[in-house]
């Protein structure tokens, strides 16, 4: 018999282990994966961006209730402490907080040995089967493969289906449903996208700096720029990612999604229609367009760009029209991709979706059908954008409805 029992040992089931514990209570810890923390290890390219100073509602998605009674509880500024009181010193890079380790492997260490520190009952390798509520209420009984367990309050941290190898696969999905509970279907977010509109095949590997935005049925709703990255399905990297839980909830309603792609965010439109016409100018032999603007960009993409402003690539760059460099600088700053998906959850760092809000006290995490089962973390209806806002949802999560006696 415990006080609390956590389903999942993902950031925000540690969080809530080490919160609850620390109030006195006895806690069991289940993880069906065979060790605890498994998804931090891949955060940040193993480096753990846990959190960040620039923390406001506007960097996330979903329920807007959710994360502002979050944000009030348990903030950036109170992650940073909670590391530094586990010997996790913050490495501040312009806002984006890491281990001054830069090391995720310290992080999960530090919460193991705060969990052996707090007596908190770790149990890796279980599967859960079956979770009723208990006769006496409030109370639960969980069945597993290897023995049944009851506790006074339940908090269940097993994630949606983002990354299913590392642990959120969806497993829990029946029986937690079978508590009253629904689900909203979890859709990939921070992902690339399948698209139509460039010939993907030949500018594979791509990487450069770029604007991507978004434009949802005809509308603008968001715009990003950092390294874009080209690959035979379509579009990925980190300004895709910064956008893709629109894209991906759009999609999923049966909206028409586009990518605007500005290859080339360092030049005004004017700029670079006049820098393609001073080249023309200057050019006097007979170099084709291509050779006359070999380094503007990778020469695959510059040539497929070539190819979608309707000039020939073999055309003299001496011969250009107004027209020709208008055409060229539109190709280059203004490109349409048609989205048709969002890559599995399979390639998804986190999904959008989760428990519908309705169902729970957004001050407290507990749910208003059954007193004393608690949520957190990714399967609630909140995502964030890339830069740590993912994981400090999951800090305050766990925070909160581990905390909560």
């Amino acid at each position: 018999m415990y006080d609390v029992i956590i389903i999942g040992a993902g950031a925000s089931g540690l969080m809530a282990a080490a919160a609850a514990a620390s109030k006195g209570a006895r806690v069991a810890l289940l993880e069906h994966k065979d060790d605890i923390g498994k998804k931090i290890l891949a955060t940040g390219n193993g480096r753990c961006n846990f959190t960040n100073t620039d923390m406001s509602v506007n960097k996330f998605h979903g329920s807007k209730a959710l994360i502002k009674n979050g944000l009030s509880q348990f903030n950036y500024s109170d992650t940073i402490r909670f590391f530094k009181e586990l010997g996790i010193p913050a490495y501040d890079n312009a806002g984006y907080i890491y281990p001054n380790s830069m090391q995720a492997a310290s992080v999960v260490a530090a919460f193991r040995m705060e969990l052996m520190r707090l007596h908190v009952d770790v149990k890796t390798g279980i599967n859960i089967t079956d979770i009723k509520p208990a006769d006496d209420r409030p109370g639960y009984c969980i069945q597993t493969d290897q023995s049944s367990f009851k506790s006074k309050r339940l908090i269940i941290a097993c994630g949606l289906t983002a990354s299913p190898k590392l642990g959120s696969d969806g497993s829990l999905f029946r029986q937690i449903e079978a508590l009253g509970h629904h689900i909203q279907k979890p859709l990939p977010a921070l992902c690339g996208f399948s698209c139509d509109g460039l010939n993907f095949k030949k500018i594979t590997g791509v990487r450069c700096d770029a604007t991507v935005a978004s434009v949802i049925d005809g509308q603008m709703t968001e715009q990003n720029t950092g390294e874009l990255q080209l690959a035979d399905y379509g579009i990925s990297g980190i300004p895709v990612f910064q956008i893709s839980s629109l894209m991906s909830r759009a999609l999923d309603k049966g909206q028409r999604v586009e990518v605007i792609i500005d290859f080339l965010p360092a030049f005004s439109d004017d700029e670079l229609n006049g820098y393609i016409k001073d080249r023309s100018i200057t050019t006097t032999d007979n170099r084709s367009l291509n050779e006359m603007l070999n380094g503007l960009l990778n020469n695959k993409l510059l040539l497929e760009l070539i190819h979608k402003s309707g000039v020939s690539p073999d055309k003299k760059g001496r011969l250009l029209t107004d027209d020709d460099c208008k055409s060229l600088t539109r190709s280059i700053k203004h490109t349409a991709v048609s989205v048709k998906k969002p890559r599995g959850v399979e390639f998804a760092q986190v999904c959008a979706g989760g428990i519908y809000t309705k169902e729970i006290d957004v001050r407290t995490l507990e749910s208003k059908i059954h007193p004393g089962l608690y949520f957190c973390g990714e399967l609630l209806d909140v995502d964030g954008i890339c830069g740590g806002y993912n994981l400090q949802w999951a800090w305050t999560s766990g925070y909160i409805a581990g905390e909560m006696q």
